[in-house]
């Protein structure tokens, strides 16, 4: 049994990760309506922003973090308007298929730049912390914090702002909040730095925990868009719960099969939902 409380809280510290991810994923889908594929690799650069600032000028991680939220955020935003903004009025193949090319310039960018040898993050070796006979690093405690602590963010902006409710609408019905007077184009850049700021937060999450390589974004993404498709595409609160499902999943798969099929496991579990639920477990009528 202790031994399966640890896999659990193992796949809760990833899944806290995962639901940032996918977050970001839904959100962009509730309201530009395509599956954005370069998502992950955003991730990825937020992950290697925060590295240069932590080794080149030996900032603190919280610098790092802060940094690389803000610069993935601008040079995100600057593709939203150079490359997404003038064919988003064309079909969602168009949108999705420039997602994948744009994936694959940002992974090769990135390679170019750090090249494709295994980095990490100058933390310290940690201890872990036992409480209650599980153990979890100071780092994977900090982990389920900040992820926590962003999340409720995330809603509060959603649910109890006013720009939060013109999202809402704006995802909903587009035309009618059109009428209305709200200023579609502003929703959408705002939708986009939150999508953006947790994809951000996400990757220099993961590096911490684990490693940094130019596809750790992409292998993160196949799990985030596990989650979202699992929650409902385009429903916050079921991405969330999705992401948990998700890698809690993949985590008590290991007692059956190696760790290298633990996203075989999950996407099979994802199948069989959407054969019973093709709107996915959480699904509902509103998009956000």
């Amino acid at each position: 049994m202790l031994q399966f409380s640890q896999t659990v809280l193992d796949g809760l510290v990833n899944g806290s990760i995962v639901a940032l991810a996918a977050l970001g994923i839904t959100l962009v889908f509730a309201i530009s309506r395509f599956a954005n594929v370069a998502h992950g690799d955003l991730m990825t650069l937020g992950a290697y922003v925060a590295l240069f600032v932590n080794g080149r000028f030996d900032g603190s991680f919280l610098v790092a973090a802060i940094a690389a939220i803000i610069t993935t955020i601008v040079i995100g935003l600057l593709l939203y308007r150079l490359v997404f903004r003038p064919i988003e009025q064309r079909s969602a193949v168009a949108l999705l298929i420039t997602s994948i090319g744009l994936a694959l310039i940002l992974r090769n960018a990135i390679a170019l730049i750090w090249g494709f040898n295994i980095q990490g993050y100058d933390i310290p070796v940690e201890r872990p912390i036992r409480f209650l006979g599980l153990r979890a690093t100071p780092t994977e405690l900090m982990i389920l914090a900040v992820s926590l602590a962003c999340t409720l963010l995330f809603f509060f902006l959603l649910r109890g702002t006013r720009l939060g409710k013109e999202v809402r609408a704006v995802s909903d019905l587009p035309d009618l909040a059109r009428v209305t007077g709200i200023d579609a184009r502003t929703v959408i850049r705002w939708v986009w730095t939150w999508s953006l700021g947790t994809a951000a937060l996400a990757g220099v999450l993961l590096g911490a925990k684990t490693i940094l390589t130019p596809n750790m974004g992409w292998d993160l993404l196949l799990a985030a868009f596990a989650a979202a498709i699992l929650g409902g595409i385009g429903n916050p609160t079921g991405a969330v719960l999705g992401a948990f499902v998700v890698s809690v999943t993949q985590e008590l798969s290991t007692y059956v099969m190696p760790d290298n099929y633990k996203q075989v496991t999950a996407f099979a579990i994802l199948i069989l939902v959407l054969l019973w639920r093709p709107g996915g477990l959480f699904a509902r009528k509103t998009r956000a």
